[in-house]
Order: C-alpha cells, then structure tokens, then sequence
C-alpha cells in the first residue's frame, strides 16, 4: 500500500491521503500542525472506504483515492490528529 501525504490548497484546506484532488499541493507534517492552531472554523472528515482524512468545508465529493462518492463522515479533532500522527 502507498503511503499516505499530507496535501494542501491555498484556502488552507488539508488533506492526508495516497492522492489528493487538484489544486492539493504536498506539505509537511509541521505545516499541518500550524495550520491547526488557526483552523477558523473548518470541519475534520474521514472516508469510510479507505481513511483518508481532510479539513474543510464542505468535505470533497469523491474521495481521490478511493473514488467512492459522498464516503465523508464528520469526526473529531482528536481523531483527526490520531490517525493522521500528529500530537494532540
């Protein structure tokens, strides 16, 4: 299985999975934990098929990995931060 990277866009959306949608450029693990501190209201969502994870509003469509449409659900920030190895 290929290893999971963390994506983000210029609107601070983040995305942590095998492939992102356009516009996603990779970032670090360190960016992501900065870009949490000042969230501004964002949502965390999980694919129910394959667990990649993504912070915006609304959650994509299709996940870019699994293809699977409407597979978000809503989750936690704690959970996000778990699945994702980042320190809570």
């Amino acid at each position: 299985m290929a290893k999971k990277t963390f994506f983000k866009n210029y609107k601070d959306e983040i995305h942590f999975g095998v492939n992102a949608h356009e516009g996603l450029e990779p970032c670090t693990k360190s960016e992501v934990e900065e870009l949490l501190q000042e969230r501004k209201g964002k949502k965390f969502w999980r694919c129910t098929v394959c667990n990649d994870l993504h912070i915006g509003n609304p959650p994509q469509e299709e996940c870019p990995t699994c293809h699977v449409p409407e597979a978000y659900v809503e989750i936690i920030e704690r959970e996000f931060k778990k699945l994702a190895g980042l320190k809570n």
